[in-house]
């Protein structure tokens, strides 16, 4: 009986995954060398912490634009900034360093199980519930991620954009919405269930012969 070819897609994608999986690998075990260096006080108070601020703001600032023998008005409006502390107080780095934790830690479960769809579909194993369990995990952790999220930029706010003062930004209570991270997740959940379908035919296919 001859074996079925694997399509290249597939081999690249497996591959690819591959090495995403290796590098994101050494990006987490910074993430922990560096929690592991804040929860013993290795920075102490110096560290100079560079972070995005996920909260919008309006930077109320007006420039000039030069085009065409023309000078037009134009003003710096809403928009997502990086936020840097200088000497960090050592409660906020690890509040950062924990949460940035968390979401590798999210990460590389998404990947791993990713991996392992993409193996068995490199096998030519396909409709198995062992799949549907994996589509099921990924779609989770990233509806997780999603809710994390969502928590996290509302505590950014609260703690942060309510308390802090600028010249010429205004902090809004504006938050991003990642509809991107739940509209993936959803959309793995339906693939998932598809999938289900196609164990079923199977199944049934299986009892005919």
């Amino acid at each position: 009986m001859k074996t079925a070819k694997t399509p290249l897609s597939i081999k690249i994608i497996f591959w690819g995954t591959q090495v995403i999986l290796g590098l994101f690998l050494l990006v987490c075990l910074a993430i922990i060398v560096f929690n592991v260096l804040l929860f013993t006080d290795f920075f102490g108070n110096d560290l100079q912490l560079h972070t995005r601020f996920p909260v919008k703001v309006n930077i109320l600032e007006t420039g000039n634009l030069y085009l065409n023998d023309m000078n037009i008005k134009v003003e710096l409006v809403e928009g997502i900034n990086q936020i840097h502390f200088f000497n960090t107080p050592l409660f906020l780095a690890r509040w950062f360093g924990s949460a940035l934790l968390i979401v590798a830690a999210v990460l590389m479960y998404i990947l791993l199980s990713f991996r392992k769809f993409v193996m068995n579909v490199k096998k030519h194993v396909i409709f198995v519930q062992e799949n549907i369990l994996h589509l099921k995990n990924i779609s989770y952790a990233l509806l997780t991620l999603w809710v994390f999220t969502i928590i996290y930029v509302r505590i950014i706010y609260e703690v942060i954009g309510k308390n802090v003062e600028f010249e010429h930004v205004e902090i809004l209570e504006d938050y991003p919405n990642f509809a991107g991270i739940l509209m993936l997740s959803l959309f793995i959940w339906v693939l998932s269930h598809i999938f289900m379908t196609g164990v079923k035919l199977q199944e049934e296919q299986n009892l005919t012969v």
